[in-house]
């Protein structure tokens, strides 16, 4: 996968991040029937086991180690710090931060914003779809990375795959919110329909956090060959994931 197109030959794309590596995942993994990371209904454990096993071997990272969150489309954030136990899940949030060395960090997305961020002494992943947005989940992760003691502007951000304006159509309630906190990120289709720019979101909330604009920034989920995991086009569908890890000094 890489910043124009889908999942390469791992099924994952490595993203430089400074000191801090990132990664991103799509819908195929190869020797993986299903490459979903996200618990599904009905359960099952062994398909799951077998995807994040392959993403771990691609990331050189232990899934029994990842640290996940349960995410509830808000703006809460969760520190992993020395005495979070190592692949703990954090519960209601959507955003984890932690300034500890090879604590793999992992938001999961089917259509919202997977972000990463990184600086020199912490990393961040946060989910945000436009209710993320208008709660300032990437507001909220800047905040508490500037905590652990970096400067925003000195951040390093990448987003990974999600629904693109193309094919985000709302309605006008969902509009003027997203309008209330980003104007520009409303835009009309050619019968006057709402549509919602995440990215550009994203890009405003950035902006008044005092952090820089994605460097890196994947394709839309929906219409994209990619393949992608598109909630969407599937209200069955799987997550792919962002993973961010410090590495150790």
């Amino acid at each position: 996968m890489t910043a124009e197109g889908g999942p390469g030959a791992t099924g994952v794309v490595r993203v430089p991040l400074g000191t801090a590596t990132g990664w991103f995942t799509g819908a195929a993994l190869p020797g993986v029937a299903d490459a979903g990371l996200a618990h599904h209904r009905p359960h099952d454990p062994s398909a799951l086991a077998a995807a994040r096993a392959a993403v771990g071997v691609a990331t050189g990272t232990d899934p029994t180690r990842w640290h996940l969150m349960r995410q509830v489309h808000g703006a809460a954030v969760g520190v992993v710090d020395a005495a979070t136990p190592t692949g703990a899940e954090l519960r209601d949030v959507d955003v984890l931060v932690t300034a500890e060395a090879d604590r793999t960090l992992v938001v999961l997305a089917a259509d919202c914003l997977p972000v990463l961020m990184a600086g020199r002494r912490a990393v961040a992943a946060v989910h945000a779809g436009w209710r993320g947005l208008i709660s300032d989940a990437p507001g909220r992760a800047v905040a508490a990375l500037a905590a652990l003691g970096e400067d925003p502007g000195d951040l390093v951000i990448a987003v990974g795959a999600a629904i693109g304006p193309c094919c985000y159509g709302v309605g006008e309630d969902v509009a003027a919110r997203v309008a209330a906190v980003a104007p520009e990120a409303v835009v009309r289709d050619g019968d006057g329909g709402p549509r919602v720019d995440l990215g550009a979101a994203l890009r405003r909330r950035l902006a008044d956090a005092g952090a820089p604009a994605p460097q890196h920034a994947g394709p839309c989920t929906r219409c994209d060959a990619g393949p992608w995991f598109s909630h969407r086009r599937d209200p069955a569908s799987g997550r792919q994931a962002g993973l961010v890890r410090r590495a150790a000094p």
